[in-house]
């Protein structure tokens, strides 16, 4: 009778263990492989060297080659190169071995990549000011630039500059419905608009890059 009884407490005992150990794991939140954080975005992070992300994603997967950045030559890696995952590494050096990434960028609308929040390459410019608490969005201006897109300048103090100080992008104009020419010739010399500005009632804006930086 005692050696059941101990069996049955043994029981009992492991089972509580047993229990109590997958409540723990339960409580631990999941870490989402493709979010977008000030540390990186997907399995690229931004302290990674060239080394790092061969080992990480495999030289099979990366191209190096350059971008022009505000007139300089700037050497950038491809991981997932022409993928939807496809993501950019900016480098500060000019030859190899590339060991500081001052940038990371993504720019495919059907990548996997977004912010807690749910903010990704794809999203409205009203769902950037939902995710920032509704916060006017700081921009260049699409008609100022010789290539059409505006740069996110500031979040003004939002939630995403609170969450993600790391964080900037690009805009595109998607769809301009009728614009009244006397609001255009207004805002056309100007060099940064505000989100809250009454052109963006005429106006679908979405986002067309992503990118973190180490700055």
């Amino acid at each position: 009778m005692n050696k059941l009884l101990s069996i049955a407490l043994l029981t009992l005992v492991v089972a509580g263990c047993q229990q109590t150990q997958k409540q723990e794991e339960a409580d631990v939140p999941q870490v989402d492989p493709n979010a977008i954080t000030c540390d990186g975005i997907g399995p690229v992070k931004l302290s990674y060297s060239y080394a790092a992300l061969d080992s990480a994603v495999g030289a099979n997967n990366l191209e190096n080659g350059t971008a022009t950045v505000d007139g300089q030559t700037i050497h950038t890696t491809k991981v997932f190169p022409n993928e939807a995952e496809e993501i950019t590494v900016y480098w500060a050096e000019n030859k190899e071995p590339y060991t500081t990434a001052t940038k990371i960028s993504i720019a495919n609308n059907f990548g996997p990549y977004q912010t807690a929040e749910g903010l990704r390459v794809g999203s409205t410019l009203n769902e950037v000011k939902e995710y920032n608490n509704f916060m006017p969005i700081t921009m260049s201006n699409f008609y100022n630039n010789i290539d059409g897109f505006a740069r996110i300048r500031s979040f003004n103090g939002g939630d995403i500059e609170t969450n993600y100080p790391c964080l900037t992008g690009k805009l595109d104009i998607i769809k301009q419905r009728a614009v009244d020419v006397r609001t255009l010739d207004e805002i056309k010399p100007q060099a940064e608009l505000k989100s809250s500005h009454k052109l963006f009632n005429a106006l679908d804006v979405e986002v067309v890059e992503l990118s973190i930086s180490a700055e």
